[in-house]
């Protein structure tokens, strides 16, 4: 009888320890906008806050502002050279995310990051 009542509780265990992995986005991503610019993130979560940094056009790190981190979905705010780009994300597996930028002098954009190792 103990049995049957335990095998729910361990299943949502490791569904959630599965959604915990598959989802954690903390460390160094690397990526490519359009084939011409390489570029790279480095990713921090607490709880449902993201921070993080990336380097900008002239090679200085840029702080990213306004990071949220829920489910598998992420956002953020990167300021550039004047501008405010609101930049948006899904995590697709455990070592790559898709993100997606509006607007720009490059108009709307997404691009593909790979976790590193």
């Amino acid at each position: 009888m103990k049995i049957k009542k335990l095998i729910p509780t361990v299943l949502a265990m490791a569904v959630m320890l599965f959604v915990y992995v598959a989802t954690d986005v903390n460390g160094h991503w690397t990526g490519n906008i359009n084939g011409q610019f390489d570029v790279a993130y480095d990713f921090k979560v607490d709880g449902q806050k993201l921070t993080g940094s990336t380097k900008g056009p002239d090679g200085n790190t840029v702080q990213l502002s306004d990071g949220w981190f829920k489910d598998d979905s992420l956002g953020f705010t990167l300021p550039i050279m004047d501008q405010q780009f609101k930049i948006t994300g899904k995590v697709k597996s455990a070592d790559q995310m898709i993100l997606y930028m509006k607007g720009g002098q490059m108009g709307d954009m997404s691009f593909t990051l790979k976790k590193e190792k």
